[in-house]
């Protein structure tokens, strides 16, 4: 029999020794000024979760005639502090934001082990 919450504190284990401190954004939805929307938001951030997270090798893609960096992104469900990351925008890595394409949540039956990003600039 397998034994998930092993490969669970692996998981955790390999990408804290090996990746950076990020943090995922969940941006909020509600305009400041419903007759302005363009002057922002009224709560910006709804959600911030950070944690270590392991990207991979950088690809371009060429996207309407656009070169736009695209990397996979690598975070140990543990460190999710209960939020549901795949409803997150994006992500600050230092510097750099992040912008979040897809997500899904890798694990077996009810487990949830890892969480993969594709992410773009």
């Amino acid at each position: 029999m397998v034994n998930y919450a092993s490969m669970v504190a692996l998981s955790k284990r390999l990408i804290d020794a090996n990746g950076r401190t990020v943090t995922l954004i969940h941006q909020g939805q509600t305009p400041l000024d419903s007759a302005k929307p363009w002057r922002g938001l009224d709560t910006y951030h709804r959600a911030r979760v950070s944690g270590p997270a392991v990207f991979s090798k950088s690809e371009s893609t060429n996207i309407d005639n656009m070169k736009r960096e695209r990397q996979s992104v690598l975070f140990a469900a543990s460190n999710s502090n209960g939020e549901d990351l795949l409803e997150f925008d994006q992500i600050q890595d230092g510097g750099s934001v992040w912008k979040i394409e897809s997500g899904e949540l890798i694990g077996p039956a009810n487990t949830e082990v890892i969480y993969k990003f594709e992410v773009s600039r």
